[in-house]
């Protein structure tokens, strides 16, 4: 059993670097590990302590070397380009749909057209260069089919950037001033548009005025590009329980307790062409890159917002990526640079460096003098002239902008590198990594991971002057891998997968179901423990996370989610063999040291009343209450009366098949409301398991998330 559950803790840490598919880099990975041998990579590869070590071993050393060089030799860009015959061919059908009533079949071919188009200027040989215009222009026809005019008004704005003949101008014109009239005339009316700037709104309003469900906005948050953290909890660190969130006051059902945005994410490739690359929108009006059709975006502000940052590298290597069979985690590690750049990157890695006292990217005394040269080196390229002249034309341009009374939150969240001078927070990177736990074997593949990373890196001009393939990496090139190889590490334990709820055909919550879209890093809420019985739930409003309470929590108590076993539906043998493979800890909380029952063996007998002395901690079965009829407590050693306990417990129950029946009427709020209220009292007086109980918290969690980001399809709302 042992070598079993050994086996799945590897099984389970490859794919966190791989995927089940073939590819590249499955290829590459086997075949340096065959190369390089047992004994090479327990003995020499495995004496390695640090990272950039590791990373140099990699292209230096003898034994692996030639291969590895070889292999990423090979490494090109590889993207699905633009078409201009092909977007040609999509606008054509498209009409043909359309005139025969067909709306949303031709919108989906006119998307398909703008997404393929190339610009203007890279191709004159179909429609005279002017297929992106044109497939704009038709898809905004097929918009003001649909009477959705807040679509068609973009796509005619964007139709007008480029240089129109003057009857296709003159048209242009014409139907812009048909929206926009009946925009102005159906104002207060128009539901509004779902985009990523809406998504904000919804997620500011979200924290300042919440009102469903009896929960406080978020008191004393700390407000740093819609991050927000509420006075509720703080992070605490033990030597037992490491970083954790614990509660300092008094939290209710319903409560919010922390809305974040992703440090970095990335969908699944198969959500490409439906969800937003930025903010993970459903996509209704897609925009696509200027260079490739690999990606779409929701809006403009999300295309430039990726265009200045992370795809304007990505760009030309993201079908080599998809294809080389990674991971998931692995892109996101891979974003984690290219969002910041070469000089974050650098100063992250010398912050991390000096942080000492956090051992982050620890050193052996045998490469201290090499690092003592690296950081030196690093320095010198931060306070280059070129580097000093473009913080004097930073700050000039801050300094104009400081009587500014608003700022567009979107593009201060894209604008990173503008503020590359000021400190950077190194704290994500300081998330638990296990690096003390791992095989040289798991080192082994990470590392050749970073090092086909950084190869992608040096083909996309995120170096000024990249090293030639047949020299060593250069000292930059050798912390941004060190770097890749820290993030393939903490990711594989910190990492949160996003979802949209898909709603069912006929009902709002029978037939929903999560829709997992992709993964991202959520540091603050990285830091929450697991708990079988989890004290919170979590849904996503864009590609922010929201954290709510389902049940009351007292000040000191751990505040824990779950991280994938639940006790009602798997027993205590399967939940810890899954963590222990996963994440690598065996949990201790309380379903599991009392190995609570699954739905299949619950009740409501098994719940237990607290004592009603103040300060009392201690718990009692129901059944030891007689009518009439006092009791002694063990813990404060008086006689106690839990009839009015009972009473309370017997209100819950009945409160809890009141919300539910709201819920089966698809009155959220009311539903909302009344179960919060019933959680609320039941945790006041009572301790569970207690199956009905267990329900309301399922069914709140499951109103609450109706609030996020859900999906009726089409097929649904039309037979619905």
């Amino acid at each position: 059993m042992q070598d079993h559950d050994e086996f799945y803790r590897i099984l389970c840490s490859s794919e966190t670097v791989r995927s089940g598919k073939k590819g590249f880099f499955h290829d590459f990975s086997d075949f340096v590990t065959h190369t390089a041998g047992d004994t090479w990579t327990s003995k020499i590869f495995g004496r390695i302590d640090d990272d950039v070590g590791r990373a140099r071993a990699i292209f230096t050393d003898a034994k692996v070397r030639d291969v590895v060089v070889d292999a990423l030799g090979k490494v090109q860009p590889l993207f699905r380009d633009k078409d201009a015959e092909i977007s040609r061919r999509r606008r054509l059908e498209g009409y043909q749909l359309a005139a025969v009533g067909q709306y949303e079949k031709a919108l989906l071919l006119l998307s398909q057209a703008v997404l393929r188009a190339p610009r203007p200027d890279k191709s004159k040989t179909v429609d005279q260069g002017l297929t992106l215009p044109l497939a704009l222009l038709g898809r905004a026809e097929i918009f003001m089919a649909l009477k959705e005019y807040h679509f068609a008004l973009e796509d005619l704005r964007l139709a007008a950037e480029h240089d129109l003949p003057d009857k296709s101008m003159q048209e242009l014109r014409r139907k812009r001033e048909e929206c926009e009239r009946f925009l102005k005339g159906n104002e207060s009316s128009l539901v509004p548009v779902n985009s990523a700037s809406n998504n904000i709104n919804k997620v500011a309003q979200l924290i300042s005025n919440n009102q469903k469900g009896g929960g406080v906005p978020l008191n004393g948050a700390v407000n740093s590009e819609l991050r927000w953290l509420s006075n509720a909890l703080e992070i605490r660190e033990t030597t037992t329980a490491g970083k954790h969130a614990v509660a300092t006051m008094e939290i209710h059902p319903g409560d919010i307790l922390i809305v974040e945005p992703p440090l970095a994410g990335c969908l699944l490739p198969e959500f490409y062409g439906t969800h937003c690359q930025h903010c993970y929108a459903r996509l209704r009006a897609p925009i696509g890159c200027p260079n490739c059709s690999c990606v779409a975006f929701c809006s403009r502000d999300c295309r430039d917002i990726a265009m200045a940052t992370y795809h304007k590298y990505e760009c030309k290597v993201l079908g080599l990526l998809i294809g080389s069979g990674m991971s998931v985690l692995s892109m996101v590690a891979f974003r984690m640079v290219t969002q910041e750049g070469l000089r974050k990157c650098l100063k992250i890695y010398e912050e991390l460096n000096r942080s000492s006292e956090k051992a982050a990217m620890p050193l052996a005394a045998s490469t201290t003098s090499t690092m003592t040269t690296m950081t030196s080196d690093v320095k010198s390229s931060a306070n280059s002239s070129r580097s000093a002249k473009r913080r004097v034309r930073r700050k000039k341009l801050k300094d104009s902008r400081r009587g500014e009374e608003t700022v567009d939150v979107q593009k201060e969240e894209g604008a990173k590198e503008s503020r590359d001078d000021e400190t950077v927070d190194v704290t994500p990177y300081n998330l638990v990594t296990h690096a003390d736990r791992r095989t040289s074997k798991d080192f082994l593949e990470r590392s050749l991971m970073a090092a086909f990373l950084l190869r992608c890196l040096q083909r996309i001009g995120f170096f000024a002057q990249p090293t030639p393939d047949n020299e060593i990496p250069g000292t930059e090139e050798i912390i941004v891998a060190a770097l890749l190889l820290r993030n393939l590490q903490l990711l594989q334990f910190n990492a949160h997968e996003f979802f949209e709820t898909r709603l069912g055909a006929e009902h709002q919550f029978h037939g929903s179901r999560p829709v997992y879209l992709g993964v991202a890093i959520y540091p603050t809420v990285a830091r929450f423990n697991h708990d079988c019985y989890p004290a919170v739930t979590r849904y996503f409003v864009g590609r922010h996370i929201v954290i709510r309470a389902v049940r009351g929590l007292r000040p000191d108590d751990v505040i824990a989610e779950n991280y994938g076993p639940i006790f009602t539906k798997r027993t205590l043998a399967e939940r810890q063999r899954t963590l222990a493979g996963r994440y690598w800890f065996r949990c201790t909380c309380r379903a599991c040291r009392e190995d609570w029952p699954r739905f299949e063996n619950l009740t409501n007998d098994s719940v237990r009343l607290r004592c009603p002395t103040a300060g009392c901690s201690r718990l009692h079965s129901r059944a030891q209450q007689r009518p009439g009829k006092l009791i002694k407590c063990l813990g404060c050693q008086k006689k106690i009366c839990l009839e009015d306990r009972l009473a309370c417990l017997r209100e819950c129950e009945a409160l809890y098949e009141r919300g539910l029946a709201s819920m089966q009427d698809e009155r959220v709020d009311e539903a909302i409301g009344t179960l919060c209220d019933a959680l609320k009292r039941f945790h006041q007086v009572a301790y569970p398991p207690h199956r009905d109980t267990h329900l309301a918290e399922i069914a709140l969690s499951s109103c609450l998330a109706d609030y996020g980001n859900t999906w009726r399809p089409a097929a649904a709302l039309r037979s619905a």
